[in-house]
């Protein structure tokens, strides 16, 4: 199956039909297809895998480098995102991604570890740093990171986000509205139950 031509037809589709030849196509293909290059095929992909709860299948294929274009990666780890702390092999994932040679890509690795809040991955981060070959922007993005963890607050990475349904566990006494709804005990069964 020629993955190009097929993404260039589906992009010719309304969402709505998009979505629904999607539904229809099997787990291998979306997965070529989420590493196709086109925004809007792989923005119509993304949610079908999730809808399946097929992060194991995308943690995997991040692990083995599967991913060949940077949409690809990114899409990928957002995939995983959505899951935050329950995310398979999530420290594993997010720790590969900080080899990539794009600055976007490191960015989403270093948000899974900041919003993981485990310090141990301190020193994995400073090692990382010192051999990416992502360039400057990824240089502040890792001091970001750092500043982050050693701080035992993520937002100062990313002031924006906000761990509406608590997948990221985080400290509801602390973070206030930004933590999510819910307490840390409960938000693994109810992360699970919201797919």
């Amino acid at each position: 199956m020629d993955i190009n031509a097929m993404a260039k037809r589906l992009c010719r589709l309304d969402y709505r039909t998009l979505d629904a030849e999607l539904s229809n196509v099997d787990d291998a293909t979306l997965m070529d297809l989420l590493d196709s290059g086109s925004m809007k095929v792989v923005n119509a992909v993304a949610p079908i895998l999730n809808r399946r709860d097929k992060a194991d299948l995308v943690a995997d294929a991040i692990l083995a480098s599967r991913f060949s274009t940077k949409l690809g990666r990114i899409a990928s780890s957002s995939i995983l995102r959505v899951r935050g702390k329950h995310a398979p092999r999530c420290a594993e994932v997010y720790l590969k991604l900080l080899e990539d040679k794009t600055a976007d890509v490191v960015n989403e690795g270093l948000f899974g570890l900041v919003f993981l809040q485990d310090l141990a991955n301190i020193p994995k981060i400073v090692e990382a740093r010192k051999r990416s070959r992502a360039g400057p922007k990824a240089d502040g993005y890792f001091e970001k990171a750092l500043q982050a963890l050693e701080a035992r607050d993520p937002f100062i990475f990313d002031p924006y986000f906000c761990d509406a349904v608590g997948v990221w566990e985080l400290e509801k006494a602390r973070f206030g509205r930004r933590a999510g709804s819910r307490t840390a005990a409960g938000a693994k069964g109810k992360q699970e139950t919201a797919h």
